[in-house]
């Protein structure tokens, strides 16, 4: 079997025999048909192949002068139909059809005789002939010819097609993890039984061609599949493998494929093969071989000697510790005796010890251990009977154990106890302490001698008191109980601290003869422990009450694993529909398609926002990769919210916008178009009449023409801020100053850095402070823009704006100057909020007035 990696499914080609159609007759005749002609007078040949290529484009023609050369052509190609002569030198035309038949049983054989009798017509049928047809004069007999070996070719490619059904029926009349296949190599065309469709999880209606199906597999398998194919097709010789198939949608599976050249005669382009589900298997297989080879490696780690030995008393088998002990090589240890490894004075001791096992069921001995080299090693030997399914003995089982070394470990044993991390106790049936390591003053701040003599249960927690005395409890009684618990234990200081304890009987030790009590401090991995119980009861409860939507957990198969949140029951589905089903389970396809990609995404590491539209609500979908402490990426997280009402206030607001933009339109043109005629018509009249009032009437217009403007903007931009970027603020204040009529004004720029800002917006911000400044600190006023630590400023050295009006200055319509629309510094503030700004004003340091804008994103450099 090939190398797995985590994931093996395989894939397979084959063809559903329950699904396979019977052709009709354009399907059974549609690919080319190959005649071959046999006649000794090879110009009436040539004529005949003439007139039929004639009749049909699908004929294609090869002729032969005698039969012997016809057996011949026959051998080298099967054709799809034959046409013999009757009367020919050497073999004749029946005798021709008989050396066919015993080759080619099912080949279509059309007489075309010159030669008409009963006679002959009675033999060709006895003899199995397909079709007789007597030569006529007239080119009306080519196109019966031609009929007559169209249906003989159809009714054998019909044939051959059921034929090939009901094989595929039979291959697939297995277990449901077994399915059959068709493939035409030539065209890629894949046919598949049932079985094989739902092993390769198909749905009934599916195509499969080869290049589509290798895209299924493993991308390390491919190549060998294509081979494999190859190979049969080369060869002729069945041929197979095992290859990891991976579907889009379900589970990897494990396919072990058998691949077949086709038996029909002219087919040699199609090979037929049957699939087999072996997943189930090989995970069984490998878990044998993985407890196999845990036995063994365990086996093999063993300090002691393990063997086997059969009922004669010879060595079936043992580990790696015999020969590492004995001296003796694998091959001198399977050609020996049980008691050939003990000296002759044990061997008698040692053969009744055996044959007690073999009786009695078990037994155990101390001998001496004789080595390759005569060294003797003191022992001791312990062994159990070994039965079959029946009850019938087998053999017996042993452990060797040297003496010698249990000594030296039972002393090394002593050394680690005095220089353990933990605290190692030694304790009698009844819970008092015998030995306490030095290690207890570290933990738990106790002289160790000092604590000799006391009870255990004294210096447990009165909660966990009664679980530790039932866990030692067992430990007494049960010399096998190796069972941890976790209880608290009090410090010398009166804390407490969490531990985590182990014992072990070793009354049987001559060094210990008590109960042995590991005991690890675990305070920190409780509390660890508790505050992960803590976050998880946390986020269970995120997941239950979530607001305004839901949160959904997946797993890399796309199942929901964990759901939950309050925009489940408004949509009114449960928990139990929930959890275990995929997108395509639960959503429409455009929903589903989304939310997969989403999700393959965030297995991967993205995190992606988007929105969807369900049942007639709108959400937010937040999808994000969940990882492990260790980084690994186990599960998606989609966190959903309702944000029906926030699209639906989206809509209005665009709708009174609409609105809003419409009526500013009507108002310009509306109310701009009577006040530019108007104007006309007073300039027409101040050119033959000089009159203050018609001065004054000009002045109005061109107030309300600016009213108009300002209006406009405020109505037009409100406070939208389409994108924001680096913008220079002395370079952008130049250029607003330029588009002002700045008269004789001065403009000082201390403005070194740059901001985040709208520069169209900015620069309407910048054109209306300067004009306020013109308009109210007259021509020779000074206007300064520069920079703060979170902001900029723009300041004049005009007459400043008392501090009684300064709340009221950006009220629409106010304004100190006869002239000015009162819509400027409106407009400048409501560009400000549109980014989100801070604006004060304050008085400039020549007694006029700033403006001071902060909270603003600063560009460096």
């Amino acid at each position: 079997m090939q190398s797995m990696s985590s994931a093996f499914p395989v894939m397979v080609y084959y063809i559903s025999a329950t699904n396979l159609f019977t052709a009709s007759n354009e399907e059974c005749m549609s690919g080319p048909i190959r005649v071959l002609h046999v006649d000794d007078e090879p110009d009436f040949a040539d004529v005949t192949a003439t007139f039929l290529e004639g009749e049909d484009d699908r004929f294609t023609v090869e002729t032969a002068a005698s039969a012997d050369e016809g057996v011949q052509l026959i051998s080298d190609r099967p054709p799809d139909c034959v046409v013999s002569d009757y009367n020919m030198p050497g073999m004749d035309g029946l005798e021709f059809l008989q050396a066919v038949r015993e080759e080619y049983p099912d080949l279509p054989f059309i007489l075309f005789t010159g030669k008409g009798s009963e006679a002959v017509a009675s033999d060709a049928i006895s003899a199995g002939i397909t079709d007789y047809l007597q030569k006529q004069s007239g080119t009306e007999q080519y196109e019966l010819l031609a009929n007559r070996i169209r249906n003989a070719v159809r009714a054998r490619r019909e044939t051959q097609r059921a034929d090939r059904q009901e094989e595929l029926m039979r291959l697939t009349e297995f277990a449901g993890d077994t399915g059959g296949f068709e493939l035409d190599v030539e065209t890629g065309e894949i046919l598949l039984t049932d079985g094989a469709k739902w092993i390769l999880t198909l749905p009934e209606e599916s195509d499969l061609t080869l290049e589509t199906g290798l895209q299924e597999f493993h991308p390390d398998d491919r190549s060998d599949i294509q081979r494999t194919i190859d190979r049969c097709l080369q060869t002729g010789e069945q041929t197979g493998g095992t290859w990891r198939y991976q579907p889009t949608e379900g589970e990897d599976r494990l396919l072990e494929v058998t691949v077949s050249p086709a038996t029909a005669d002219s087919d040699t382009s199609t090979v037929r093969g049957v699939i087999h589900d072996v997943t189930d298997r090989w995970e069984r297989q490998q878990e044998l071989e993985s407890e196999r080879r845990f036995i063994e490696q365990a086996l093999d780690t063993l300090d002691d000697l393990f063997y086997v030995v059969n009922t004669d008393g010879s060595l079936r088998r043992w580990n790696s510790r015999v020969p590492e002990v004995t001296g003796y090589t694998e091959s001198e240890l399977d050609d020996m005796q049980a008691t050939e490894l003990f000296p002759e004075d044990e061997r008698k001791t040692t053969a009744r010890a055996i044959e007690t096992v073999l009786t009695d069921g078990q037994a155990s001995r101390e001998v001496g251990l004789l080595t390759a080299d005569g060294e003797r090693i003191r022992y001791e030997f312990a062994g159990a009977r070994l039965t079959d399914a029946d009850g019938n003995t087998t053999g017996l089982v042993g452990i060797g154990r040297d003496l010698t070394e249990r000594r030296q470990r039972e002393r090394r044993f002593q050394a680690l106890v005095e220089e353990s991390n933990d605290i190692i106790s030694i304790l009698d049936a009844d819970g008092v302490f015998e030995y306490q390591s030095p290690s207890v003053e570290r933990i738990l701040g106790y002289d160790s001698e000092e604590t000799i003599g006391d009870t255990a249960w004294e210096y447990v927690h009165p909660d966990d008191r009664e679980t530790v005395m039932d866990t030692f409890e067992e430990w007494v009684t049960n010399p096998d109980m190796t069972a941890t618990v976790e209880y608290r234990a009090r410090h010398a200081d009166s804390s407490w601290r969490w531990m985590e304890a182990r014992g072990n009987n070793q009354l049987d030790n001559p060094a210990v003869e008590g109960y042995v009590v590991n005991s690890r401090d675990i305070t920190d991995r409780r509390e660890r422990q508790e505050e992960l119980q803590d976050i998880k009861g946390q986020y269970q409860t995120l997941v239950e009450k979530f607001p305004d939507g839901a949160v959904f957990l997946y797993d890399r198969g796309l199942r929901v694993v964990r759901a939950g949140g309050s925009e489940l029951s408004e949509l009114g589905l449960s928990l139990e529909e929930i959890e275990g089903s995929t997108p395509h389970d639960r959503y429409p396809p455009e929903i589903a398609e989304e939310l997969v990609r989403n999700i393959k995404n965030a297995l991967t590491g993205e995190s992606h926002t988007f929105e969807q539209e369900y049942r007639g609500e709108h959400y937010r979908i937040q999808m994000v990769p969940v990882r492990t402490g260790e980084g690994e990426i186990t599960h998606a997280m989609a966190v959903s919210r309702n944000i029906t009402d926030q699209v639906e206030d989206r809509r209005e607001l665009e709708h009174q916008n609409e609105r809003l933009n419409e009526f500013a339109s009507i108002v310009s043109h509306d109310l701009r178009s009577p006040l530019t005629v108007a104007k006309g018509q007073l300039e027409l009249a101040q050119d033959t009449c000089e009159n203050n009032h018609l001065t004054r009437a000009a002045d109005a217009i061109d107030r309300s023409q600016a009213l108009i403007d300002d209006l406009l903007t405020l109505a037009r931009q409100g406070q939208a801020v389409t994108e924001v970027e680096p913008v220079a603020l002395a370079d952008l204040a130049e250029r607003s100053w330029q588009s002002v009529d700045t008269r004789t004004a001065l403009l000082e720029l201390d403005a070194t850095r740059g901001i985040q800002a709208d520069r169209s917006r900015l620069q309407q911000l910048f054109e209306n402070l300067f004009r306020n400044s013109i308009e109210h600190g007259g021509d020779d006023v000074t206007v300064s823009v520069g920079t703060m630590e979170d902001g900029f400023y723009v300041a004049d050295t005009g007459s400043g704006i008392p501090a009684s009006d300064r709340e009221e200055v950006f009220e629409a319509g106010y304004s100190t100057n006869e002239e000015g629309t009162g819509f400027g510094l409106r407009i400048v503030e409501q560009i400000a909020d549109a980014h989100e700004w801070e604006i004060t004003v304050t008085e400039s340091e020549q007694c006029g007035a700033r403006f001071e804008f902060t909270g603003i994103e600063r560009v460096d450099g």
